[in-house]
């Protein structure tokens, strides 16, 4: 027997409630009334049979339009015989309740929004994949917040595997929010340069949304397309978001300012990915009104022009909003930026950059003078994210500046001072400037060596000390290998053990070990502890992949075992082992965590260990792409061009 709180057994009895995990048609029966639980895929089944006098869905338009009317009869027994109808027609008379919800007539939008927010719906299908099955589970009793996580997970699973459910969520989800939410992550994909896959998708976006008249599915029709022809449609784009927004100025309630920059970013961002910057520029300059003029939807402006390569749109924004730019740390950086790539003039976004580092500057506060106090705390945190910022957009002299002045500011005791200066000490590392590290770390080191009230309040802080000490130890060694100078190199073994003792799972130690020439103990003893940590993470793993299993529904789990993956697949293909084993940890990590930097970069490196250049180059490009300001990525592209470059001169040689 079936059990019967299974989510995916049919339950024969059940009574109205609003958690959306199913639906129901009601049917009479010789004792009572009884709720017959019908699943989604049933009723898009039962939809898709046409009659003479049905639309494309196969229901009698006139009918539930006559229904619908009778909501607002003035007869109590009509309103609810009226109410019944709708009810037994379940998801076919949808579409039609959801526009009612904003009737003239009060009685007619109660009611539809009463109906539409008690249907019940099992969003999953038989048909879906398994992760798309649990990915829906449950689904309807989530909090918004939760739906949208959910959804999110469905745009990023490979293949696509989610383009189904997402258009299910586009039609039915009762937030206009969340449904158009699920249209802008399926049109956010990149389009395949498969014919057959595109016309495929097509498809299965056209046989979901039926004839779904909501925004988010005229939305996804223009973007089917798109799909059909392999390209972006700049003059549909235009047409459809000229559209929306006089719609919006007609006063629809459910268009907003929000909504429609949304739309066109995502347009744009069409346009860029089809290499089509100019139609990318156009269109989110003609629309720029959209931005409201305040900081925080500035700042967001300005990121996303950055990050999308479209600086001018920056330069303008300073242009329509002068005031709100002055006195913004964030925005003039972001303005010289702009200046810099747009207009070329370094001189001017120097000028611009000095003036965003001299608002609110820290006062100097040496050891021994009074507390810190607590804004001098916050003006220092505030520095450091900006510096945090300039540095994830390579700005990286910039970034620099911010740090030192807090580093320069704050004594060691304040806390904003020691996370900048781990802060910058990893930026430091990244740009191989390993002698600046110790420098940057050494006075938090020596001082929690003498001070134990210090060390106390590090801890207390979160500052790990440890973890200080084994960067200071590894650098140190990094510094003095570059040196190549016998002594120079027998000293970086030692600050190499020194560092991996205090943060054995530090693998990256462990692989410049490998990296630094010995004599065949020390060789010997670094693949005695490269076995070791392979062994290590292959328990890990099968106890991991165990844990996620019986867990599936939580994403900690699945992250977790995602990063062993990623672990053994980085340590193996910067050493040696198993290299095929190490591709397939990578492209596992993948699969649950897809288009993760870190994990394309991983994913790169073992496919150039197989010395599978052109996939090594592609995946790299690819991780370069979501992180491309990273140092260490773009010198590991360096490096795979330069072999594929070597080995084609190779072959080309008589």
């Amino acid at each position: 027997m079936s059990n019967p709180n299974s989510p995916t057994t049919e339950r024969p009895w059940v009574t109205r409630c609003s958690d959306m995990g199913h639906f129901f048609t009601a049917t009479r029966m010789a004792h009572g009334r009884a709720f017959r639980v019908v699943s989604l895929a049933t009723c898009l089944a039962l939809m898709a049979s046409k009659s003479p006098q049905a639309n494309g869905d196969g229901i009698d338009e006139s009918e539930v339009k006559a229904l619908i009317r009778q909501l607002g009869d003035p007869s109590f027994a009509a309103r609810v015989r009226a109410r019944e109808g709708l009810e037994r027609m379940g998801l076919q008379a949808f579409d039609y309740l959801h526009e009612e919800q904003f009737n003239p007539d009060s009685e007619i939008a109660m009611t539809a929004r009463f109906l539409v927010s008690s249907l019940l719906v099992q969003w999953h299908t038989d048909s879906d994949p398994p992760v798309v099955r649990e990915t829906l589970n449950e689904y309807g009793a989530q909090s918004e917040s939760e739906r949208q996580n959910r959804m999110d997970r469905l745009a990023e699973l490979p293949a696509r595997q989610g383009l189904a459910a997402l258009c299910r969520l586009a039609r039915y989800e009762t937030s206009l929010r969340l449904s158009r939410h699920a249209a802008l992550a399926i049109m956010r994909g990149t389009i395949s340069d498969d014919s057959e896959v595109r016309s495929s998708e097509a498809e299965t976006i056209l046989s979901v949304l039926g004839s779904n008249d909501r925004q988010a599915s005229n939305w996804l029709r223009t973007y089917v397309n798109d799909l059909r022809k392999g390209d972006y449609d700049a003059e549909a784009w235009n047409r459809l978001v000229r559209e929306q927004r006089a719609a919006a100025d007609g006063k629809d309630p459910n268009l907003s300012q929000p909504v429609l920059l949304e739309l066109v970013r995502v347009c744009a961002n069409r346009a860029l990915s089809a290499d089509r910057p100019e139609e990318a520029l156009r269109l989110a300059d003609e629309h720029l009104d959209l931005v409201p003029p305040e900081y925080d939807d500035l700042i967001d402006a300005c990121g996303w022009a950055i990050d999308s390569g479209l600086h001018p749109l920056v330069l303008r924004l300073r242009a329509l909003h002068p005031q709100q730019f002055e006195g913004r740390p964030l925005l003039l950086y972001g303005a010289a930026e702009a200046v810099l790539d747009v207009e070329k003039d370094a001189a001017a976004a120097e000028e611009l950059a000095e003036k965003a580092a001299a608002i609110d500057p820290l006062k100097p506060h040496a050891e021994g003078d009074a507390p810190i106090t607590r804004e001098s705390e916050e003006l220092g945190y505030r520095h450091r994210l900006i510096a945090r910022q300039l540095q994830a957009r390579g700005l990286f002299r910039w970034a620099e500046r911010e740090y030192r002045h807090i580093i320069d500011s704050l004594p060691l005791t304040s806390r904003a001072s020691a996370g900048a200066r781990v802060d910058f000490a990893k930026m430091l590392g990244e740009l191989l400037r390993h002698r600046e590290v110790v420098e940057i770390l050494l006075p938090m080191i020596e001082r929690a060596d003498v001070d134990q009230q210090f060390a106390r309040d590090a801890q207390r802080q979160a500052v790990d000390l440890n973890m200080m000490r084994s960067l200071v130890y590894f650098h140190r060694g990094l510094d003095e290998v570059q040196s190549k100078t016998p002594e120079k190199l027998l000293a970086a073994r030692q600050s190499f053990i020194n560092a991996l003792e205090l943060e054995p799972r530090n693998i990256d130690i462990l692989i410049a070990m490998y990296r630094l020439d010995g004599d065949e103990t020390w060789k010997r003893d670094v693949r005695r502890q490269i076995q070791a940590f392979a062994v290590m993470f292959d328990n890990l793993i099968e106890m991991s992949e165990s844990q996620a299993q019986a867990r599936a529904r939580f994403m900690n789990s699945k992250e977790e075992l995602a990063d062993l993956y990623n672990q053994y697949a980085w340590l193996i293909s910067n050493t040696e082992g198993d290299l095929r084993k190490a591709l397939q940890y990578s492209l596992k990590s993948l699969e649950i965590t897809p288009n993760q930097s870190a994990l394309l970069d991983t994913c790169g490196r073992c496919y150039f260990a197989l010395g599978d250049l052109q996939n090594a180059i592609l995946v790299q490009r690819r991780a370069i792409k979501i992180e491309p300001h990273s140092p260490a990525m773009g010198r590991q592209l360096a490096e795979f061009e330069a072999a594929a470059t070597a080995a084609t001169r190779k072959v080309d040689q008589p």
